[in-house]
């Protein structure tokens, strides 16, 4: 222990303390009474990457994230009633059920996603990208997608 630690009264042991890490989704994430923001060290990011709570910009993204997909849906049923057609195999299948069933699964699809990458925030993917930096991405590709709708829905006009 050096005197830096001894002096804050730090009392460091080379176990854990911890019984187990937080789960990917925890009951302290709803409630708003979890203490744990982030992982503590670098090498914690790995095994104990997960969260009891979230900071508010993640979750203010998640939800513009979640409107400007449910923005993109409406967008998408007026371009396809004047004629235009679904491009993505996926959504073009319940598009095809009818407009109900397309707006909820889109929701579906895009919020069980935005959950993914936000409870895994912290968590490196391949090439260093963390779900934080796959999150802040989804709402600008959103709003990319969403003018590029507005533009064909005025060409069509």
């Amino acid at each position: 222990m050096s005197v830096a630690q001894s002096a804050r009264g730090e009392k460091r042991h080379s176990k854990d303390r911890r019984r187990r890490p937080t789960p990917f989704l925890s009951t302290y994430s709803l409630t708003r009474k979890g203490r744990r923001l982030g992982p503590r060290r670098m090498n914690d990011r790995v095994t104990y990457g997960y969260v009891d709570r979230y900071d508010p910009a993640s979750v203010l993204t998640l939800i513009t994230a979640l409107l400007l997909s449910i923005a993109d849906a409406f967008f998408t049923l007026q371009l396809v009633s004047r004629g235009a057609r679904e491009v993505n195999p996926v959504m073009d299948f319940f598009l095809q059920l009818g407009p109900m069933p397309f707006l909820l699964a889109k929701y579906l699809i895009t919020g069980s996603s935005l959950v993914f990458f936000l409870a895994h925030k912290h968590r490196p993917f391949s090439g260093g990208l963390t779900g934080r930096h796959l999150l802040m991405a989804v709402p600008f590709i959103y709003t990319l997608v969403i003018l590029w709708e507005l533009a064909l829905n005025w060409r069509l006009s």
